[in-house]
């Protein structure tokens, strides 16, 4: 197995691909975030696995729009959020991929819980945000649901 081959497998298994996949187009894989710094945050990530932004193909590129404006749409209209935060840092990880983090400037209840965006309205603060499986597995079918009515 290549380098390349490595860090995709790492990537799936760490970020949950295949449990939490929401849906797949134009090269990109849209997955609800394992940890929910804010209620919806997903994850936008480049199916082939490459590391660099300008080795997107064609495809690819054009598709992260589509994939970001996605991911928006679903923030916006499934739980309300005010605007999202998409950020790439690849820092760790280094498949091309965004952080999803809906904002939101009032707490908003959902699942059994009120998710607060305390870092509203400034930049958001990455840090562990531990989400129940329950919890995880009910926004996740939540947004699935949502992308079949679009």
């Amino acid at each position: 197995m290549s380098a390349h081959d490595t860090d995709l497998a790492a990537f799936r298994a760490k970020f949950r691909l295949d449990d939490l996949h929401l849906t797949a187009c134009d090269g990109w894989v849209l997955s609800l975030r394992p940890a929910q710094l804010t209620l919806g945050a997903m994850v936008l990530s480049v199916a082939s696995g490459t590391q660099d932004l300008a080795a997107l193909n064609d495809t690819e590129a054009s598709g992260l729009a589509r994939g970001l404006g996605l991911a928006e749409r679903l923030a916006r209209e499934v739980y309300g959020a005010a605007r999202i935060n998409a950020l790439c840092l690849m820092m760790q990880d280094p498949v091309v991929h965004f952080h999803i983090l809906p904002r939101y400037a009032a707490p908003v209840p959902r699942h059994g819980r009120t998710w607060s965006d305390a870092d509203w309205p400034g930049p958001p603060v990455i840090k562990p945000a531990e989400t129940p499986e329950p919890v995880l597995l009910a926004l996740r079918d939540e947004l699935r649901s949502a992308i079949a009515l679009l």
